[in-house]
């Protein structure tokens, strides 16, 4: 029987990315292969993650070629509208510090990337970079990033909603940063951020905050009117037009909404804003097995889509009036705190 495609994850060494490697293959009905490297299955707990799917490094050729490498490399095409992988593709992700060896590299028919706008991260955390990936490869509409005058000014502010995992939100903040965004509202009612037991924050922050490029998060709670004239929520369980169909952006007026919908609850949506949207994200496995940090990636890659980038690089033209960043701190519940890159690069 030909396989669609595969997932192939290339010398991962954390337990709790392999985890979210196989969830992110399962979301699409793929299987997940290991090529361990790096001592993976030495730390491997069985009974949390089941049995560790490896692969022979000598059969690589004979049974999972041709490769589609996900890795920020000159000559990469952005994944957004790369063309769909043949059957029987190994889509690589690599290691969570080094990416795709070498090797895989060389013989990869293709390497697709994710354009990053981010000044201090130029990388998603590796299981979201496979969601991604696999979610514009093999289920998402063939669409290229925008090239607007004026990129920066489409850019909607951003909440994240009600995580129920530091690890979750820690990798979708990251995820928010890559793609650009300086700041961000966090609505944390189930306490994973803020004011948490000192051992999840330093697994969840891990390193020092002080960097130029850092990451400002606002505790908010959208229990009411926020201030802005529209409001899209986003995610796999909403009940609205596909997400490639709804315009993500819209300057300082657009809130984007991404609730964790294992731990929002019920919500008033109409409540938040004048005009309430809705983009659902189309997955193609009934019942998967979700995970905030992918559903969360998704969502930002198609928003940073949609943003765009300019054509040409130059100098960015002046803001006039409220940014985004600016709203939100108008609106914020609390002073909140700044994050920077090198603590962002731990999820």
């Amino acid at each position: 029987m030909t396989v669609r495609a595969r997932l192939l994850a290339d010398g991962v060494e954390n337990p709790v990315n392999a985890r979210a490697l196989l969830d992110a293959a399962a979301m699409f009905g793929i299987p997940c292969l290991f090529r361990d490297t790096r001592d993976l299955e030495a730390q491997w707990d069985s009974r949390r993650g089941g049995l560790l799917p490896l692969i022979d490094p000598d059969l690589l050729m004979a049974t999972l070629a041709p490769f589609i490498a996900v890795e920020n490399v000159p000559g990469a095409v952005p994944v957004y509208d790369a063309p769909r992988p043949r059957d029987g593709s190994s889509i690589v992700v690599g290691n969570e510090r080094m990416g795709v060896r070498g090797d895989l590299l060389r013989l990869a028919e293709r390497c697709v990337e994710m354009p990053m706008a981010g000044r201090g991260i130029n990388t998603l955390n590796v299981a979201s970079a496979a969601a991604v990936a696999l979610f514009y490869l093999l289920a998402g509409d063939r669409r290229p990033m925008r090239q607007p005058p004026q990129p920066g000014r489409r850019r909607p502010a951003l909440l994240l909603a009600a995580p129920t995992d530091h690890v979750e939100i820690g990798s979708s903040i990251r995820t928010a940063a890559a793609f650009g965004w300086r700041s961000l509202g966090l609505d944390d009612r189930n306490g994973v951020w803020f004011g948490v037991s000192r051992a999840a924050r330093t697994e969840g922050r891990a390193a020092a905050r002080t960097h130029r490029n850092a990451t400002r998060i606002l505790p908010m709670r959208p229990d009411g009117p926020l201030g802005f004239k529209r409001v899209v929520v986003a995610g796999a369980g909403v009940d609205g037009r596909r997400i490639f169909d709804v315009d993500l952006g819209g300057e300082r007026d657009t809130l984007l909404v991404i609730p964790d919908e294992d731990g929002m609850g019920e919500v008033d949506w109409a409540s938040l804003g004048r005009r309430i949207e809705f983009a659902r994200v189309e997955i193609p496995v009934a019942n998967f097995p979700y995970r905030y940090r992918l559903m969360a990636s998704i969502v930002l890659a198609e928003a940073a889509r949609q943003i765009g980038r300019p054509a040409k690089a130059g100098r960015p033209a002046p803001r006039r009036g409220l940014t985004y960043e600016s709203a939100l701190e108008i609106i914020a519940a609390g002073a909140g705190e700044t994050v920077s890159p090198a603590e962002l690069r731990t999820y």
